[in-house]
């Protein structure tokens, strides 16, 4: 009888061969895993368990997977839109308006039915550099080029000169208009207007950066401090350091309980309830920022990464302020998600406009070019309004203290509980360089029934010997519906301690153990009956490398057919002596577990 071993012919010596069933299996193959998307990237990376990246996909099930996000549908910008330039909205329901700017337009179509662009309505007294609506009037504020104007929703009239003095900044309580006005030295104060004419002063610590209203309060982040005013009276909230870069405050967002800002490089956000006071980084970083709006139930942010410059979309359903999350630092594990990353100049400059359209949340401007962008937070029936393909890619599973792991697989689930339409595409890849480069598995059909739940797994020919294993799945054909992702993993040899981004599981699997005998002074003739001339000595030192190494070894078993093998460990190795000379009877004794 003759079997192979790591490529290596062994002739068994009769009598000696024992195949069976393993009942003192090791502790078996370890899945390291990622299972929970509710916290990402950037946001979560003290998580092990829940480190992971993704691109155009949104949560689903409280972060329990991971779905395709909202497509970016082109828009033709109406005449005169202006290039690379924010816009404000106005709603009364179930008009939406927008102004950019020197213009006001309106979104053409019937309520209800898809969008249908936009129709100019007039042209303003001066191009708008702020905006906020109060009641049914949008306050317009156009720098030291004219007055603050209003546009009246309700009656459909524009008045210049609403309240007689000029802004660069404006914001309201629901109550009055507050505004920082551009004469010169009086940036650091705001004036509370009521009548045209009729203003009260509020001295703040330095001058204003950013205006915005939320939460039935104007909050005015100055060069030092964040401050909070209601009615005439202005609560220092919080200070801070100076702000000193240009694009410091370049936005104030209010979603959720929460405020966000651009800070040093990077969002930041800070709780208005509660007794926490300050700005946490919690959100994606870069060069520079288009932006942020809060539609759709996100919050939706344009940065410019830092490493490849290019520009990105990124997204957090965002955290809801409570005592308890407060004491026990919930605001640092908010999710974000990475909805859409361009390779030309990109858009930004976001501006909300749901409400009128089911297919319709979100405007963001084309840069670089005339037009715009629409896009859909979440399914409506009828109006699925998801983009073609999403990627989900695990960060890297290790099984830290050890420098090097035999990989013996990688996987990922995917559920979905209703649509399951025409069938999508997946593709499960792996990567052992941190992903400079990828191996693909098969293309598979995913869908055809109301719900489902597929496990994609390829399970390597040999072990993958790498210090990290990255995972990651492709999704296409996803416009009507698309299916969850909702695990990754890979598959380590036993005795791989998780650690790094995955959490370790044990995975039972059926597993045989072969002992047999291999005699070497002298070799017996091989099952062709021809002579083998080998050496014996240095047979004996190839067996025992392959048992020093502890590697998982190719093995074809005596009734297996050519080529036919699977993976085992070389778990023991004894040699006997039988003579009375070192080379005279000599055999070899192995013990093999079998693997994965």
């Amino acid at each position: 009888m003759e079997v192979e071993l790591a490529g290596i012919p062994l002739v068994v010596l009769p009598g000696s061969y024992r195949r069976e069933s393993d009942g003192r299996r090791p502790a078996g193959p370890v899945r390291v895993a990622v299972r929970s998307f509710a916290g990402g990237g950037q946001a979560l990376q003290r998580a092990a368990d829940r480190y992971w990246r993704s691109l155009g996909a949104l949560p689903v099930w409280d972060g329990q997977g991971l779905r395709a996000g909202p497509a970016l549908r082109p828009v033709a910008a109406p005449a005169n839109w202006p290039l690379a330039s924010p816009a404000w909205s106005g709603i009364l329901a179930p008009e939406v308006h927008l102004v950019a700017g020197n213009r006001q337009w309106r979104l053409a179509g019937t309520a209800g039915s898809p969008s249908a662009g936009l129709s100019e309505v007039r042209t303003l007294a001066a191009s708008v550099l702020d905006a906020c609506q109060l009641g049914t009037r949008l306050l317009l504020a156009h720098g030291a080029a004219a007055q603050v104007s209003s546009v009246d929703l309700a009656a459909g009239t524009y008045t210049t000169g609403f309240y007689q003095n000029t802004a660069r900044l404006i914001a309201t309580d629901g109550q009055a208009g507050y505004l920082v006005p551009t004469a010169t030295g009086q940036d650091d104060r705001l004036l509370r207007y009521t009548a045209a004419t009729s203003a009260t002063t509020l001295q703040l610590d330095a001058p204003v950066r950013r205006l915005a209203s939320h939460a039935g309060s104007v909050w005015a982040l100055t060069r030092t401090a964040l401050w909070r005013v209601k009615g005439t009276t202005a609560e220092l909230l919080f200070t801070h350091p100076p702000l000193l870069a240009d694009d410091d405050g370049a936005f104030l967002t209010g979603h959720g309980t929460a405020l966000y800002t651009w800070l040093a490089g990077q969002v930041h956000r800070c709780d208005t309830t509660g007794t926490v006071r300050g700005w946490t980084p919690v959100g994606p970083g870069g060069l520079a920022t288009r932006g942020a709006a809060s539609a759709g139930g996100f919050l939706w942010v344009v940065v410019q990464e830092a490493a490849s410059g290019r520009w990105q979309l990124w997204a957090t359903p965002g955290r809801l302020a409570t005592l308890q999350g407060l004491a026990l630092d919930w605001e640092r594990a908010e999710p974000w998600y990475l909805v859409e990353e361009w390779t030309d100049a990109g858009a930004g400059w976001p501006v909300a406009v749901g409400g009128r359209h089911p297919d319709l949340d979100l405007f963001l401007a084309r840069a670089g070019a005339s037009g715009l962008l629409a896009l859909q937070a979440q399914p409506r029936p009828g109006f699925p309004g998801l983009r073609a393909s999403f990627q989900v890619t695990s960060g890297l599973c290790t099984a830290v203290p050890q420098a090097r792991v035999p990989w013996l697989g990688a996987g990922a689930a995917l559920a979905w509980l209703e649509g399951g339409g025409a069938p999508v595409t997946a593709e499960l890849g792996w990567s052992s360089d941190a992903g400079a480069t990828w191996s693909w598995g098969a293309a598979r059909s995913v869908g055809g029934a109301a719900s489902g739940f597929v496990v994609l797994e390829e399970r390597f020919p040999l072990p993958l010997e790498a210090a990290a294993l990255q995972v990651q799945v492709r999704v296409s054909g996803t416009g009507d519906w698309s299916p969850a992702v909702v695990g990754l993993w890979g598959l380590a040899a036993a005795g791989a301690s998780a650690g790094g981004s995955g959490a370790s599981e044990a995975v039972w699997l059926p597993r045989r153990r072969w002992r047999f005998a291999v005699q070497l002074g002298p070799l017996l003739p091989r099952d062709d009956g021809a002579v083998d001339a080998r050496e014996p000595a240095a047979l004996a030192g190839l067996l025992w490398d392959a048992w020093r190494s502890g590697t998982p070894l190719a093995f074809r078993d005596v009734d297996a057919a050519p080529g036919t093998t699977q993976l085992v460990q070389l778990v023991a190795l004894e040699e006997r002596l039988g003579g009375t000379a070192p080379g005279e009877a000599r055999r070899l004794e192995l013990e093999l577990v079998e693997v994965g």
